[in-house]
């Protein structure tokens, strides 16, 4: 199959993106994520290290939060196979079957494609400053 391109995500996908999200059984984690993983807020401004180390301590945090969410995704991933994939096929303008007819590799390539897109990034960031 051709590279497939993939469009902006919309606030129309943010439903199907919240079920996939529910359907995983994240939502503890990414709670953490948001409150330090130990249940409590920490706030950037309260730290009186330098900006280096607080930056090193949110990026090894994140990691490990986002350990345990890929952790959970993949024992949860059966329930979400098809929402999963019909939200690819959204995205790419094909069809369902072409985007279950991928290589793994391209169907991976795929997945880290849209994790990466800055729209999900942003969906994620203003969901931390609900939980602020």
């Amino acid at each position: 199959m051709t590279k497939l391109e993939m469009r902006e995500l919309r606030g129309d996908d943010l439903f199907t993106v919240l079920g996939i999200l529910g359907k995983l059984d994240v939502k503890d984690e990414i709670v953490n994520m948001f409150n330090g993983g130990d249940g409590k807020v920490t706030k950037l401004e309260d730290h009186k290290k330098k900006q280096d180390e607080v930056a090193n301590m949110v990026e090894q945090r994140g990691m490990a939060i986002m350990a345990g969410i890929m952790q959970k995704a993949l024992l949860n991933i059966g329930k979400v196979k098809t929402d999963v994939n019909g939200l690819l096929a959204d995205l790419c303008g094909v069809k369902v079957k072409d985007i279950q007819d991928l290589s793994l590799v391209e169907y991976t390539a795929l997945l880290i494609k849209l994790f990466k897109k800055p729209e999900l990034k942003g969906f994620f960031g203003s969901i931390s400053s609900l939980l602020a």
